[in-house]
Formats: C-alpha cells, structure tokens, sequence
C-alpha cells in the first residue's frame, strides 16, 4: 500500500520531515518567505483572532532553521517588524511534522511544546495550529491562534479555523502558480534572448559570406570555359550557387521569424491596386509552376482596390503560398490564384489540386517549424508562418480550407484603402 508525503510520521525524526527536500522545494515554490506584509493574508488572521477570541493569531511558513510570519495579528514589537523567530521559539513546527490540527489547552508543562521558551518569554499559555497543505500533502506551514490563558478550544472554533487554514492554502497554491507562471515568464524571455542573439549570429556572420560565396561562383561560372572537358568544373560551380541561395533564402526566413516574433517586421506600405500587385507576383511565380509541370492560371478581375500595402513583402507572401502549392502538386495538376474585391477588403486565394491536408494537421500548417509529412519533399517549416506574419502586420487575416484527395486553398485579405 501507497503512503503520504507526511504519513508513517513516527518512523521519521521531526527533524526530517522540517528538511525534507521536497517539503522545502514547495515551500521556496510559494516565493512568500521574507516577502512584505499582505492584506489578503492579514484579513484572514484578523478574522480568526476574531471568530475565535484568541489575542494573536499568525500565518506561519515553517523553514528549516526559523519560521516566518507571512501575517501576525497582535503581536508586540520587535517581533511585529521582525516577523520571524528561530524554530526553538515555534509551536507551528509541531503542526507541521505532524501533517493534521494540534490543539493544546495549556502548553505548560506539555510533553511536546513545554520546553517552547516563548512560554516565558510570551506568556503564550494555550496554542490551536492547522497545516496549510500542498494540494500533493506537503504541510508548509500554519494558520494558529493562541492566548495568554489556558483554553479549551470547542469543536466548533477548531472547524473555523480549519475552513480559515483551506482559504490561506487555496491562496498559497495561487501565489505558487504565480511565481510558476513569472519563472517559465522569465524563462521564456531568456530563450528569446538568445535565440536573438543566435539569429544576431545568423545575420552577421553567415548572410556575408554567404553572399560572397554566391557572387563568387556567378563570376566564375562567367569565366570558365565552354568546352566539354570543363562541363564537370561548370556543374559543380551550378550546385555551389544553387546552394547559396538556398542558404540565403533560408537565413532571410529566420530573420524574418525572429521579426515577427518580436513585433518589429519592417513594412513600407504605399497605395497599390490590388490586381497590380497579384499580377507581378503572377509573372514571377508562372515559370517555376511551369517548370514543374503544373499548369498555372491567375485570375485577374478588370478592376481591383487600392490596398496599403509593401509590395515586395506581398510578392513574398504569394511566393510562399505558390512555392508551398507547388511543393505538393503532382505534375499536371493546377494551381490557381486570383482575388475578389470583398468591400472592405480585398481578398487573395492560392488554390491547387493537390492531395490536400489531413483534419488533423489544419490547424498546425501556420506554426514555425511545422512541417506537412506527405513526401520527402521537405523545407524548414517556415514559410507558412511567415506568411501569417506579414499579413497580420498588414492588418489582414489567413485562413486555409483543405481536405485530405480535394487539394488545398489559401485564403488572405488585406483591408481597402480610400
């Protein structure tokens, strides 16, 4: 049979249990010790010195070498300030060890808490304490009361107190999930840092001698021979250049990433007709459909809005959603794009008759990194993301309809300037 963080508690010293490591991993989890005095703890104490007539009442978080006051209703000075006191001085680290409500009528001369010197010192007399639990059975600590008299603490005093102690717990195990949350919070903001600082790398120290690899290889490719023994040298300076684009492309796709990420894309926007627009990204993109093997039509309306827009960033986008169409349709397939003038906005569409998206990958295909497994055909799962990203910073919206045999279409606005 299973047991309790705090069960068999009499196999184990007190000691043990005060420094258990899990018990003190919780109990710097709350990041409550030594933290100012707090209303919402302080209204409980005042309201259990009140329900149940005690002269001091306290919100105690037990450590490994003291306790700590996270509130502490009618206490003297210095100890109001100080709010802590050596372990010797506590009665809370009994109620601790002992994981359930301690009751004590008259402390004097008791077989646990006798030799507690705030007897003398304090002239505490009588003592009721309840553990404040972790919701996985780690006691941190106590919501008590105590008098200068010796009481007998009714039924009914200790069932408040136990509903006051849930409260301060319920309230701990907030406090937890908000340090949590402000951890992963600064933790999450370290990784962007660095990830900065990375694509920082990327930019400065690759984009450079990426480019001069590329404008190396155009220049000897215009300088070596025609002749059939220098073929091998020409193919190879082609796979050299072909490569340096495809880094280039690549590293302007991380930096592009990391710009949206941090809300800072750069846009140009200027007045353009829409169809202007949709028409040069068609003459650019037509040959590399073609190329492929897949038929190619841009639908063209004779009277298009005028949208604010980059242009260079909208050829891009169209780009990413024609290259993405044509990384998944099979030769004699289509791939269509157009736009319609909705009112408000004008919206694009990039459709073609591939082999569609599953249910279940729709709502991923604008995530960074993802990628559909369909073939083997694979980029680095940016394009789509990116795509999303410049038509948001443009105040527009993108939407896919998809089904796995009926092909894919992408769907983008970008709002209608007068």
């Amino acid at each position: 049979m299973g047991t309790t963080p705090q069960s068999d508690r009499a196999g184990a010293g007190a000691h043990d249990i005060l420094r258990n490591p899990e018990r003190l991993a919780r109990l710097r989890a709350t990041a409550l010790l030594d933290t100012p005095a707090d209303e919402a703890f302080d209204r409980l104490t005042r309201l259990a010195s009140k329900l149940l007539d005690a002269p001091l009442s306290t919100v105690t978080l037990v450590d490994d070498e003291r306790q700590f006051y996270m509130s502490c209703t009618g206490f003297p000075e210095p100890l109001a300030t100080a709010r802590q006191t050596p372990l010797e001085f506590s009665f809370c680290k009994h109620t601790v060890v002992l994981g359930k409500p301690l009751v004590i009528p008259d402390v004097r001369g008791h077989p646990l808490v006798g030799d507690n010197p705030a007897i003398s010192q304090f002239g505490v007399t009588s003592y009721a304490g309840i553990p404040l639990l972790t919701s996985d059975g780690y006691a941190l600590g106590t919501l008590c009361v105590m008098d200068f008299k010796v009481r007998e603490w009714t039924p009914d005093q200790v069932s408040s107190l136990t509903d006051l102690a849930a409260a301060v717990s319920t309230e701990i195990e907030l406090r937890m999930d908000i340090a949590e949350r402000m951890r992963v919070e600064r933790e999450l903001n370290r990784a962007v840092r660095l990830r900065d600082e990375v694509l920082g790398i990327v930019s400065h120290d690759l984009r450079n001698p990426v480019h001069t690899i590329s404008l190396a290889s155009q220049f000897l490719r215009e300088t070596v021979g025609g002749g059939a023994e220098e073929e091998t040298t020409r193919k190879h300076l082609e796979i050299i250049a072909r490569t340096a684009k495809q880094m280039e492309h690549l590293i302007r796709d991380l930096l592009d990433v990391a710009s949206i990420g941090s809300g800072h894309l750069s846009l140009g926007p200027r007045p353009h007709a829409a169809g202007a627009l949709l028409a040069a990204a068609c003459e650019m993109l037509r040959p590399l459909a073609e190329e492929a093997g897949i038929e190619f039509r841009c639908d063209l309306p004779p009277e298009t809005p005028i949208v604010a827009a980059d242009a260079d960033r909208i050829v891009q986008l169209l780009s990413n959603l024609v290259g993405n169409a044509i990384k998944f349709t099979p030769p004699g397939g289509r791939i269509e794009v157009g736009l319609e003038d909705r009112g408000e906005v004008a919206r694009f569409h990039v459709a073609d008759t591939g082999p569609g998206i599953p249910a279940d990958e729709l709502p991923h295909v604008f995530e960074q990194f993802w990628q559909a497994r369909r073939d083997g055909r694979h980029g680095a799962g940016l394009g789509l993301a990116i795509s999303k990203g410049i038509v948001e910073a443009h105040g527009g919206s993108i939407r896919v309809e998809s089904g796995e045999g009926e092909g894919t279409t992408f769907y983008f606005t970008l709002p209608v300037v007068s």
